[in-house]
């Protein structure tokens, strides 16, 4: 007896939602940690009063990652480096099984686990509004380090940003951020750093 899939693909049409290029807004991030410290890069926006998470557009052509590594150095003069980590992820693994010669294709798992990569940790959806018309913000977070007691590099601002480092005890993310958006991207990233076997000291 043959399934009907019409009702089933009436719901995917009636749920999916098309955005054209240009209202549809790519920004890349990081959560950058000093393991030995136990510290989480911040900024403090200066125009609004808040501390966020170092992030901002992506370039055309631009990878994600590559874009948020430029945008922390951009908006704190911290150089950060990727931290390779053990992501629960929706993306397929570099290599799928396809099985032995007299066995079935082996199909990519849903969710890949137990790969290092530096895959984004998550992302935050919302209209942007920073925008004069409307736009959907979607900013991907990956997860770096660096050493909090280096000299930070001057003038890597653009110049219309009033923005200063901070490095703040990741203990205290919950209190320093504004958005609870990103102090869940932080526990994120930190849950994934310990998972994968790296140490994060205590103050």
């Amino acid at each position: 007896m043959a399934i009907d899939l019409q009702p089933w693909l009436d719901g995917i049409d009636a749920s999916m939602v098309f955005h054209p290029a240009n209202a549809f807004v790519i920004s890349c991030g990081t959560v950058t940690l000093d393991l030995g410290r136990g510290k989480v890069l911040l900024i403090w926006n200066r125009n609004l009063s808040i501390f966020q998470l170092p992030k901002g557009r992506r370039n055309i052509d631009e990878p994600m990652l590559s874009a948020a590594l430029r945008e922390t150095y951009e908006e704190t003069g911290v150089r950060a480096t990727p931290l390779e980590l053990n992501i629960a992820t929706r993306a397929t693994p570099p290599t799928v099984d396809e099985g032995a010669a007299d066995g079935p294709p082996q199909k990519s798992p849903q969710i890949t686990e137990g790969h290092l990569s530096t895959e984004f940790v998550g992302t935050c959806l919302y209209p942007d509004p920073q925008s004069d018309t409307q736009a959907l913000k979607a900013v991907f977070f990956f997860v770096a380090t660096a050493d909090s007691t280096a000299t930070r590099d001057n003038g890597t601002q653009e110049t219309y940003e009033k923005l200063e480092a901070s490095w703040v005890l990741i203990s205290e993310v919950d209190q320093k951020l504004r958005f609870a958006s990103e102090v869940a991207v932080v526990k994120k990233a930190v849950a994934d750093v310990r998972k994968s076997g790296y140490t994060i000291n205590s103050a």
